[in-house]
């Protein structure tokens, strides 16, 4: 559940909420949380996408955030490193300065691929790879 009670007790937001909570649900849901200071059950929270997703009966929040750091780990360092840069710098801007950010951060990480095949290697083996389950779209 979550609740901002901000305005039952008489205190100011001072730490970005009024700003944040907007931007994620929009100001119109944002109003009708802050304002009547309502708790937000998990279902109503993770429709409004203030949560990414709902833990399973039976799993614990550390559970499944064990599951989802060992699945980032699992992955390419500097390339999640990368990605995760492109989405903070170019989330903290209009979107046609994130698009640019992101082709730049691109055009560096290639311009270094290039002379390192693995890369290129280690995609090439993921795509031919015949054991690999395969959606069907």
């Amino acid at each position: 559940m979550f609740r901002d009670t901000h305005v039952k007790f008489g205190l100011a937001p001072c730490w970005g909420l009024s700003q944040k909570l907007q931007r994620r649900v929009g100001p119109g849901r944002a109003k009708m949380i802050s304002l009547s200071a309502c708790k937000v059950k998990a279902q109503q929270a993770f429709d409004y996408g203030l949560l990414d997703e709902l833990v399973p009966d039976g799993t614990t929040s550390l559970d499944r955030a064990v599951e989802i750091a060992d699945q980032i780990a699992s992955n390419n360092l500097p390339m999640v490193q990368r990605y995760l840069r492109a989405i903070h710098e170019g989330g903290s801007t209009d979107l046609a300065k994130g698009l640019q950010r992101e082709r730049e951060l691109g055009i560096a990480h290639y311009i270094e691929a290039v002379g390192d095949s693995s890369t290129f290697e280690s995609a090439k083996d993921f795509i031919t790879d015949g054991t690999r389950p395969r959606s069907k779209l």
